[in-house]
């Protein structure tokens, strides 16, 4: 077990009682963050109090996610809102890099309608072919996966709209192929699409059965992992179909928490050290490497320990940032924090947020729920 220690934190200057939603990168050195008072601000990695407010009203029924739309040294950020938009933010300077009939005031921001302006509550990017796909509330018997070109943004390019059967809460684009999608809902499933196929039954190559997703997505090429608002945690191969050759079995690990000694599971981290589950209670977070071999398994001796972490707050955003080598956690106690490895320890030991890929040393042989916004 090692221990990371927070070395700064910060409200971002947010009003009292405000909740941090979520965290994503925004540049180099920085990170946004979208809260409970409906803002998008902006924060330097290495000074937390250093905050760019880059819209107080981001949207108006309430937002609900956020991504980074990483192209160049562009700065765009992409979140979604209860009003049934989807916004696309020029950070540097704070203003849309395209604008639309909205029907408002907006000078801000570039909206994109789903059909039937339902609850956008997922969101996904894909620079490389200029799209952005929103995933929405059930509304009228749909829950909608709608993906829109940035460079003709007036009518959805795509909709799958029979997929799901109920709200839409995980995207996210497969890690090197940038043609396939996966979807998760409270329905119980996860699905991955190929969306260079316009029929939506043909489109769907791969069904997960698993239980309400709080969060989904790919571990690796070949590997993709769900977790469910009850802490249902499961390993599923990602069905190739171009390869004969047959798919080991899914892995359910069921509810992890009293594996894991936690109250509650954030979400899975993926970095070059690999994938860690970051679950939490009211004493700490704790970041839970998942090892492949021999078997998928937690690597228990090998977890990293946030002491504290966020009071007795819940956790509800973490970031393995690379970059500055450094753990970045938000919260409900309105506080973002920065994480490092205490001082002395041994320079063996790799960070879940160090850069470089190292081998783990052979093991020894021996004798309440919170509900998502």
């Amino acid at each position: 077990m090692h221990t990371l220690q927070a070395t700064a934190a910060s409200s971002l200057s947010l009003p009292a009682e405000s909740y941090i939603y979520s965290i994503a990168k925004s540049g180099p050195g920085s990170f946004a963050a979208i809260s409970s008072d409906d803002s998008l601000r902006v924060f330097d990695a290495a000074n937390l109090d250093q905050v760019t407010v880059v819209s107080a009203k981001t949207h108006e029924a309430g937002v609900t996610s956020l991504r980074s739309y990483a192209t160049g040294d562009s700065q765009l950020l992409v979140t979604g809102g209860r009003e049934g938009k989807v916004k696309l933010w020029d950070v540097r300077a704070k203003k849309a890099i395209m604008e639309m009939e909205t029907g408002t005031n907006s000078l801000t921001t570039a909206c994109l309608y789903p059909a039937r302006h339902a609850p956008v509550l997922s969101v996904a990017c894909n620079p490389e072919n200029n799209i952005i796909v929103s995933g929405t509330e059930l509304l009228s018997s749909q829950a909608v996966v709608a993906f829109w070109d940035i460079r003709s943004p007036q009518t959805p390019r795509l909709q799958y709209v029979e997929s799901h059967n109920d709200d839409i809460t995980e995207l996210q684009y497969h890690p090197t192929r940038s043609n396939i999608l996966l979807s998760g809902s409270t329905d119980g499933l996860v699905n991955v699409y190929d969306t260079t196929i316009a029929d939506e039954d043909d489109a769907l190559v791969q069904v997960i059965n698993h239980g309400s997703v709080h969060h989904a997505g790919f571990v690796s090429e070949r590997t993709i992992y769900a977790l469910s608002h009850d802490e249902q945690f499961s390993i599923h191969p990602a069905t190739d179909p171009d390869d004969a050759a047959q798919d080991p079995e899914p892995v359910h690990f069921d509810d992890v928490r009293e594996p894991l000694g936690c109250e509650y599971v954030v979400q899975l981290c993926v970095g070059t050290q690999g994938p860690y589950l970051a679950a939490g209670n009211k004493a700490q977070l704790e970041l839970v490497p998942l090892v492949s071999t021999p078997n998928w398994r937690f690597d228990m001796d090998n977890l990293w320990r946030l002491p504290g972490a966020h009071g007795e707050e819940v956790v509800r955003s973490v970031y393995l940032d690379e970059q500055s080598q450094a753990v970045f956690t938000c919260g409900e106690d309105g506080f973002v924090r920065a994480w490092r490895p205490v001082d002395g320890a041994s320079q063996d030991v790799q960070g879940p947020a160090s850069s470089a890929k190292v081998q783990r040393p052979k093991e020894k042989k021996q004798k309440d729920r919170f509900k998502p916004y």
